[in-house]
């Protein structure tokens, strides 16, 4: 979360809490008017004082949010801060409102609720504990007189028997409990749902990115080479518009595949098949078989492999070609239960800062700038459906090599 997420469920919190108290008292003055009318002008000043306090800190929450600026961390505290004084001033409200009797603990539901909701899973627990031991004492010291207890009903002398106690108090933190364990379940859900809806947002931004700048560039490449080709009669530009459109097709097959294997319900159908053949024909696509060596301990490596496992290598090969104009060198090693399958380019290389991430944002790394980077993104998804792993290490001789870990069959 950046820091304007942050600050918009710190204004939830403080809409929240406003509305939370306005409710609750509310229906404390009615049940107070209705039950023990003759109790009203005895609560209706501690507890108003405490309501007081409550909405003016309230509203102080609210200015200094807005002219704060927070970092992420100051936000967290400034939370933690809120609910803390929270379940203190709840702690008050509680006694001044009968103790035991009071209706008021509901507050505590809420602080555990919304810890969960604004913080990390971890904070409702927390502020659980932080509500059972304060109201634990509260019930303690009015018990042993230590603070005296404010009478509601007639009934109270009955309540306060050591086993009414204790069975409302684990009732009361059971229902504490069970409050952070469904905010805890919820966050995570939520939270799974948001970035779910995250992913599916920069899918749709890159095919729109796709849409937009890279077959809009190849569309007009096609263009050129067709009124090229009018003027002056020249069939390798015929060629040259063959190859365009070869790459517009492989580019929207790429963006297809990656939409499937990206849905949980996705499943590819496996073959046993010669790794070192999957390879060889990879590399004949590209017609550069000069420039492309194969190196194999041995050519009959087998693994169990779907349709799309040639994908893996081709998006490998093409990502070689672009970054690099020397030769390309692929080794395929036996590594005892694995084979292990090297493309080594002699480029720029990779920064270290980018050698994870160019598998996972549609990364191109520093002066990359042909073709979306969703090859790499697609290379990773596939290896991992094979329970293989994918990498990049830097070619000591320059450039990089990207390697491919595929168990044997």
């Amino acid at each position: 979360m950046d820091t304007g997420e942050i600050e918009e469920k710190v204004e939830w919190l403080i809409k929240a809490r406003f509305y939370v108290i306005c409710i609750l008292t509310i229906l404390g003055i009615v049940q107070t008017l209705i039950l023990t009318p003759e109790k009203y002008h005895e609560l209706l000043k501690p507890v108003s004082f405490l309501v007081l306090i409550i909405l003016s800190c309230n509203f102080l929450y609210s200015v200094i949010l807005e002219k704060q600026k927070w970092s992420i961390k100051g936000l967290t505290i400034f939370i933690y801060i809120q609910l803390a004084f929270d379940i203190a001033i709840t702690t008050a409200l509680i006694h001044f409102s009968g103790g035991i009797e009071s209706s008021y603990f509901v507050i505590y539901l809420f602080l555990i609720f919304a810890a969960g909701m604004l913080l990390y899973p971890v904070s409702t627990y927390i502020i659980a504990t932080l509500s059972t031991t304060s109201y634990g004492l509260l019930l303690l010291s009015e018990h042993y007189g230590i603070i005296s207890t404010i009478i509601i009903f007639d009934y109270q002398p009955v309540i306060w028997k050591p086993g009414v106690i204790l069975s409302t108090f684990v009732f009361r933190v059971g229902s504490f409990y069970i409050t952070a364990f469904f905010s805890d379940y919820i966050s995570r859900v939520l939270e799974k749902k948001t970035q779910e809806l995250e992913k599916s947002n920069q899918l749709k931004e890159l095919f729109i990115s796709i849409l937009s700048h890279d077959l809009k560039n190849m569309l007009q490449l096609i263009l050129a080479h067709a009124q090229i080709s009018k003027e002056t009669k020249e069939s390798i530009h015929l060629g040259k518009i063959v190859e365009t459109v070869k790459k517009m097709n492989h580019l929207l097959d790429d963006v297809r595949l990656y939409s499937k294997i990206r849905e949980k319900a996705y499943k590819e159908k496996f073959e046993t098949r010669n790794l070192y053949d999957i390879i060889k024909k990879s590399v004949e696509v590209f017609g550069e078989g000069e420039r492309i060596k194969i190196y194999a301990q041995d050519e009959n490596c087998f693994v169990n492999a779907s349709p799309h496992l040639e994908n893996v290598f081709y998006n490998l090969i093409d990502n070689a070609i672009k970054y690099s104009k020397k030769k390309i060198e692929i080794y395929i090693e036996d590594e005892l239960e694995n084979w292990k399958i090297c493309v080594k380019d002699y480029g720029k290389g990779i920064p270290d800062e980018l050698k994870e991430i160019i598998f996972e944002k549609f990364e191109r790394g520093e002066d990359r700038i042909k073709g979306t980077g969703l090859g790499l993104a697609i290379a990773k998804q596939i290896v991992i459906l094979h329970k293989g792993k994918i990498w990049v290490e830097d070619n000591p001789e320059g450039g990089s090599i990207f390697c491919v870990s595929l168990p044997k069959t």
